[in-house]
């Protein structure tokens, strides 16, 4: 048995990873900023007696420095979880994103914890020089707010393991789908076409091509690298090894769902150069992922893949 605390757990990956580790037999310890009568992504641990939960603001040091006590390892999954948002609130990736990250390592420091594991992502590549694109492209410059705040974090955290003798296992991901998903292209697409099955607004002009990787695949990556993975600063992309267009998506979903004669309005072409269909989307992302592979490590689902059975599981939640 090992023990976990996992911060931003009540979300979408952090109650799967949950779920996961007490299926393993170790112990887990969630803390996040709701309420546990509002943690319904967790009702399926909740009877597990490994299991724990703290409602807690991460940005409250000394009380996390409490929390992380006796714990091994930290998985830092919590940050706000739509790149729009940051759009509209320049300040919000910075406060949910950076600075909660420097809580959390403070309060790693504090409380002697060694291990932490961070939740990154591709938008950290802004504009990729190189596709695939590797960990080590050169020049790194984000384009939105989100992968700013990212990026910053994972600089927070790499000094941290220098300077306070600790270790990290960092994960750029592409794009996170699966079971129960409420968020992403996936179930913005199916939420709108099921309120009107005559015509779908598509962002963008449907010709950007994305890696998407299923829930599962990113788990197992990330536990994966954990185990095998010694540095003291460890980087990985997670990826599918491939990508698809978003009007296949759109394809595999007005198939899934026996819908002909649909119009498709999209919203407009790619705003500059290589970019998507909306402030800090990228036209076209592609990941290497040979880092992982070399550990033993590859997706039992292709982008193509991950993408039906995403969507038919998001239409199983909508029957």
């Amino acid at each position: 048995m090992e023990k976990f605390l996992i911060t931003g757990g009540a979300g979408y990956i952090g109650s799967h990873m949950a779920l996961l580790l007490l299926n393993q037999g170790n112990e887990v310890k969630v803390l996040d900023k709701l309420p546990l009568e509002e943690a319904s992504r967790l009702k399926p641990v909740l009877d597990n007696s490994n299991f724990s939960y703290c409602q807690i603001d991460l940005s409250e040091q000394g009380k996390i420095s409490y929390e992380f006590k006796d714990f091994k390892t930290i998985i830092h999954l919590a940050a706000s979880a739509d790149i729009s948002l940051g759009f509209k609130q320049s300040d919000l990736d910075l406060k949910q994103g950076t600075l909660l990250t420097y809580s959390v390592l403070e309060a790693m420091r504090r409380s002697g914890v060694k291990e932490i594991i961070f939740s990154s992502s591709g938008t950290v590549y802004g504009y990729p020089f190189k596709i695939p694109t590797p960990e080590d492209s050169g020049m790194i410059l984000p384009i939105s707010l989100y992968g700013a705040s990212k990026l910053a974090s994972e600089s927070l955290i790499s000094a941290f393991c220098y300077f306070y003798d600790m270790q990290s296992w960092i994960f750029r991901f592409g794009n996170i789908i699966g079971k129960d998903s409420t968020r992403g292209v996936i179930y913005d697409l199916v939420t709108k076409i099921q309120s009107n099955k005559s015509e779908l607004e598509v962002l963008g002009d449907g010709e950007q091509l994305k890696d998407y990787v299923y829930l599962d695949d990113c788990m197992e990556a990330m536990l994966k690298a954990h185990n095998e993975a010694n540095e003291r600063v460890n980087v990985f992309n997670i990826g599918s090894d491939s990508n698809i267009s978003v009007k296949e998506v759109v394809r595999i979903i007005l198939e899934e769902m026996n819908l002909e004669n649909v119009k498709i309005r999209y919203s407009g072409g790619p705003r500059g150069w290589l970019g998507g269909g909306w402030p800090g989307d990228i036209a076209k992302v592609l990941f290497d992922i040979s880092k992982l592979k070399k550990l033993g490590w590859k997706p039992k689902f292709n982008s193509k893949e991950a993408v039906t059975k995403a969507i038919q599981e998001t239409l199983q939640n909508f029957a």
